[in-house]
């Protein structure tokens, strides 16, 4: 062995104990989409639409079909000969109002018409990229335009977007106790009302989408970056006609998802169309400003937020009454996202005994929606926090005691809410009071006395973020011990950048009494027999790690009966540990990697595959404190100080859930500060790169102090909660709250996100607060 490889070696094996099962993105050997290259590789380039709606009276595609290089133009008359359908939503709405659901039509290319700008149009797979862009160029298009809504406040007055889509409104639908909140708000001594506007978020993951297909035999693979591909292989299976088992998904390394990902997208079916039809693999690589007009992005929703009070401060009931934003199309769990994924932690952490969410789904003339990092929750939860420091101010009370007032005490748990859950752990109080103390909260008053003898102005805020988790229930995972003494995982849920290899090798080495570093956790190919699953709704620790727990152990069961049958021992007589089985009071022994290479011979696996059980819902939650400064001068907010207590119950991997928290309160500040789409008058998207999109970078954010204060979940045999979405549940209304204190002492009490400078420098002066006003 060379110096060279044998260092290299070194550091892998380095990086392999400080990483436990995948230490290929530590050591630059990271495999995502873009390093995907096959032999005779064609590639495909997508036309959009210009205009965000109308009727298309011209599609013109020949003097593009005769361009060098060019192999196929797919139209929607290409899609409808070779008997491709549309894409559909994954799961029916449950309980619409009156019964009234509409879905439209999604065709995979616009048929007769457009409805935002970005809609696909046609598809061209020429032998380069550039050979096929430059043909998308040659297609002629002509629109008809018709008049656009960006505001689904308007949507229902709006020109009728489908027709099949009256007013276009697809659905409307409540949960709670709504008699019961309506009389609690008509009888309360205090009631807070305020619009709060969720505005259009780009989800931007560091990769963007991408996908290639390949197709032979009559059977296609798909490989693509996702957060599983069971679900996505049902859904393009659907779409092409085929059954399931005729496509492979695979997924390799995913930079990034935050659920942009998870979706069937056209691109994917139009890749694995032209692979069938020119016989040769495709590939399409989004680019960045095509992600901003094809990408499906969060939020989108506009709350009409009541919070009603007692003369002491109580809590008595809270109300929504939503608009939420759908696009032109419903995505796959749009519908789900802005009804129960709204509702599940709706009072949060708090007492409230009325609770009621009313949403009437819209269509607009921009691209649909989905789930993003919380999924419904952070709109509500923001909303309700807007609320309380609204009521604080009214009733003259400090914004933590008036949360304190209102917690829900351990004594109480298990509790059902008004929305049909059943909170079964934490200690609210507690957090409280750790984040109080951590933060210095009594000493806020005093730092603003500081700021403003500097010329600033400085907000502090307090609040919480609870999340109900659930997501893919379908997990199968499997645990195979292998002839090197190896063991190797197979799990239906996707790493997206969240340490899900390490963390289940961790959980199979804990199971198996053995080092993390002999097990091999493997995810994203669907050609595993009988694996299923997926990532989302935080469901790695309560859904895949008990499930991976439980085969191991049925894995171990497995082979201690062949150890029994090899030692000629009863299994009773045998003892296990660190990866040997031994007959108790001897030295007679046996390895598990011996009993895998009898079975072996055997023709059989020491192998066990389970599917989930029990309940998939975990309350990972957090109180957290924030403080930031302004200058009054340009409108400028500085997050100053930001302290959070957090309860994720047995944690597996400290480091990984430093960076889940860390990682949803980097979003949270940009959704606070600085996120949001615009679009103008005509439907035309003005934010359409980061030259107008802000996203927080690393000098936005602050040092966070990160502790954690543990109850264990009682659901699951491990203890654990999910964390993935709890800090971005929370965050964006904390900082929106602690801007909003600095500004509510010259008179400016609610403003509306993104909380941008000039926002900011313009409600200061039309207040007259600022300087040299």
């Amino acid at each position: 062995m060379t110096s060279s490889s044998c260092k290299r070696r070194q550091v892998a094996d380095m990086v392999e104990r400080k990483v436990g099962s995948n230490p290929a993105l530590l050591l630059g050997q990271g495999r995502f989409i873009e390093d995907e290259i096959r032999p005779g590789m064609l590639h495909m380039a997508v036309l959009r639409s210009p205009v965000a709606h109308g009727v298309i009276t011209e599609l013109d595609v020949s003097d593009a079909a005769a361009m060098p290089g060019v192999h196929a133009v797919l139209t929607a008359d290409t899609l409808a000969a070779e008997g491709i359908g549309p894409i559909g939503l994954r799961a029916p709405l449950a309980d619409p109002e009156a019964g009234i659901f509409n879905e439209p039509r999604r065709a995979v290319l616009a048929e007769s018409k457009v409805a935002y700008v970005g809609h696909p149009v046609a598809a061209v797979v020429a032998e380069t990229a550039a050979q096929a862009q430059d043909a998308v160029e040659a297609i002629t298009l002509d629109i008809d335009a018709l008049p656009a809504i960006t505001d689904p406040r308007e949507a229902e007055g709006g020109t009728e977007i489908w027709p099949e889509v009256p007013a276009n409104t697809a659905f409307r639908w409540q949960k709670g106790n709504g008699e019961e909140t309506d009389r609690l708000i008509a009888e309360a001594a205090h009631v807070i009302e305020a619009e709060v506007v969720h505005p259009r978020i780009a989800i931007a993951p560091v990769e963007t989408r991408g996908a290639l297909a390949e197709y032979s035999d009559g059977h296609y693979t798909l490989t693509t970056p996702s957060q599983g591909g069971t679900s996505l292989r049902a859904a393009l299976a659907n779409t092409l006609g085929i059954d399931p088992s005729a496509l492979r998904v695979l997924t390799h390394h995913v930079g990034g998802s935050f659920a942009v990902k998870i979706w069937p997208y056209p691109e994917h079916v139009l890749v694995l169309l032209a692979a069938r039809l020119t016989g040769r693999p495709v590939r399409w690589i989004s680019s960045r400003s095509e992600a901003f007009l094809s990408d499906v992005p969060g939020r989108a929703r506009v709350d009409r937020g009541t919070l009603a009070l007692d003369a002491e401060g109580r809590m008595l009931a809270f109300r929504i009454e939503a608009d939420a934003d759908l696009g032109a199309f419903l995505n796959p769990a749009a519908p789900s996202i802005v009804t129960t994924g709204a509702v599940r932690p709706f009072g949060q952490v708090y007492d409230i005994p009325g609770q009621h969410y009313r949403v009437a789904a819209r269509l607009t003339t921009a691209p649909p929606t989905d789930a993003y990092r919380g999924a419904g929750k952070p709109e509500s939860t923001l909303t309700l926090e807007r609320l309380i420091d609204l009521a604080a101010g009214e009733l003259g009370l400090d914004k933590a005691e008036i949360r304190r007032r209102n917690l829900i005490t351990p004594a109480r748990l298990p509790v059902a809410t008004p929305m049909g859950e059943t909170m079964d752990s934490g200690d609210f109080p507690a957090m409280l009071d750790a984040a109080l103390a951590a933060a210095d909260w009594v000493g806020t008053t005093e730092r603003k006395q500081v700021a403003r003898a500097q010329g600033l102005r400085r907000g502090a805020s307090v609040g919480f973020q609870l999340h109900a988790t659930g997501g893919a229930v379908s997990e199968v995972s499997s645990v195979r011990a292998l002839t090197d003494g190896t063991v190797e995982v197979w799990s239906g849920s996707q790493d997206s950048g969240q340490s899900h290899q390490e963390t289940l090798a961790k959980i199979t080495a804990e199971a198996l009494d053995l080092d993390p570093g002999r097990i091999r956790v493997r995810q994203g190919d669907t050609g595993q027999e009988g694996i299923a699953g997926a990532t989302g709704g935080s469901n790695l620790l309560p859904v895949t790690a008990p499930t991976v727990h439980r085969a191991a152990k049925a894995m171990l069961d497995r082979a201690r009966e062949a150890a029994s049958n090899l030692l000629e021992a009863a299994e009773a007589d045998l003892d296990y540990g660190g990866g040997t089985f031994r007959i108790i009071g001897t030295d007679r022994t046996v390895s598990l990697a011996m009993v895998a290479a009898d079975m072996e011979a055997r023709d059989d696996d020491c192998m066990a595959q389970l599917a989930f059980e029990g309940d998939h819902t975990t309350w990972p939650n957090g109180a957290s404190i924030c403080e930031v400064e302004l200058d009054p001068e340009t409108g400028h907010v500085r997050v100053d100080r930001l302290v959070t207590v957090n309860d994720l119950g047995r944690i597996i991997l400290e480091h990984a859930a430093h960076g889940q928290i860390l990682g949803g309160i980097a979003q949270g500040v940009g959704e606070a500060l600085m996120e949001g789409f615009v679009f103008d008058l005509s439907g035309q998207p003005v934010t359409g790169s980061f030259m107008d999109y802000g996203i927080p970078r690393a000098d936005d954010l602050p040092f966070v102090d990160v502790h954690w204060r543990q109850t264990e979940s009682p659901t699951n045999l491990l203890g654990t909660k999910g964390v993935g979405e709890l800090a971005s549940i929370g965050i964006p209304g904390l900082v929106v709250n602690a801007v909003m204190d600095a500004l509510s002492e010259v008179g400016v009490h609610h403003l509306q996100r993104p909380l941008t400078p000039v926002k900011i420098w313009s409600a200061l002066a039309g207040s007259g607060a600022s300087r040299g006003c």
